[in-house]
């Protein structure tokens, strides 16, 4: 994931990701991150970054779901890991540690993939998560 000019690597799929935020229970907020009402991103190739002095990675490119179109303050928001409802509660603490990882090429090249989604729709519209949720 990329967002805040920084790529990312998320314990969890885009759209099963959980609100970090507590609830006045106590209690972990059960929304997710990416809601239907709320601007997604959009899938990319983006050339793989090497840092200096590292030997070349042997691919150039890379697909990476970008944030980075949308509006800083929703950007802040998904590095907060928040729901919509929790991003304007300056009050509510965390409950939990976000789930980001800054991604390194070298460490996590497994998880490199050098084509985009054939499926052309933001995550969660069909993925696992909601197939689950239907009865």
């Amino acid at each position: 994931m990329e967002l805040l000019y920084a790529r990312y690597l998320a314990s969890h799929p885009v759209d099963e990701m959980q609100c970090v935020a507590q609830t006045r229970r106590r209690r972990r907020c059960p929304a997710l991150v990416l809601s239907p009402d709320a601007p997604g991103g959009t899938w990319a190739l983006t050339p793989v970054n090497a840092t200096s002095g590292q030997l070349a990675l042997p691919f150039d490119a890379m697909t990476v779901y970008s944030l980075s179109a949308l509006q800083y303050q929703e950007q802040l928001r998904w590095r907060a890991q928040r729901c919509r409802q929790h991003a304007a509660a300056l009050t509510a603490g965390d409950m939990a540690v976000a789930d980001w990882e800054p991604f390194d090429p070298r460490r996590h090249h497994e998880h490199i993939h050098t084509r985009l989604p054939t499926h052309g729709r933001r995550p969660g519209r069909s993925g696992p998560a909601l197939r689950r949720a239907r009865p």
